[in-house]
């Protein structure tokens, strides 16, 4: 998930959806994978994206209510990481759980974003988060190869907007050229 209200940098969104698209494919391509490798790769996610999302606070543009919001984020991001390293017995639909709440609120966050008029690929991204995040809480039982595809597609699917919306993403400077305000950017 990415940061909140203005998205990152091209480079950074082209990044995270790279790291995205692999890990996706790898669990496609691997369903049978044991749950602690599944806990390892969503942990790995996390704390990457809290990284993301600190950086981003200190470098792009602040507001007090952004930055709180990206703090959320990188907070949740970190426990949701924390958990699963420290709980690598956790059970298919604890993580499925934890993992539906973690893409709600960071799709929510997306979404959110995407009303700025960066991207519509972002809006994507954000749904496509949230459904997911909601698939996972309605149907936690679906079992740790089931959750490993589900979140690999998803992961897959998400990483692929990320790169179209870094490809198609437009530079802080052209919006000023086009006359917007710097909330649209």
């Amino acid at each position: 998930m990415l940061t909140f209200l203005k998205p990152p940098s091209r480079g950074h969104l082209a990044f995270l959806g790279i790291l995205a698209t692999v890990l996706g494919v790898a669990a496609i391509v691997w369903p049978n994978i044991t749950v602690s490798v599944a806990i390892a790769l969503f942990a790995i996610y996390a704390f990457v994206n809290a990284i993301g999302q600190l950086v981003t606070m200190f470098t792009i543009e602040r507001s007090v209510g952004r930055d709180i919001l990206r703090l959320v984020m990188a907070l949740i991001d970190v426990a949701a990481g924390l958990v699963a390293v420290a709980y690598p017995g956790i059970t298919a639909e604890v993580l499925a759980i934890v993992v539906g709440i973690w893409a709600i609120f960071g799709g929510s966050v997306e979404l959110a974003g995407a009303w700025t008029g960066r991207s519509g690929w972002l809006a994507v991204g954000g749904l496509l988060t949230v459904a997911v995040g909601v698939v996972l809480i309605v149907w936690p039982s679906i079992g740790a190869v089931s959750l490993a595809l589900v979140f690999g597609i998803y992961l897959l699917a998400y990483g692929i907007t990320l790169l179209v919306s870094a490809a198609t993403g437009r530079r802080p400077s052209q919006g000023a050229k086009l006359g917007h305000s710097s909330a649209v950017r």
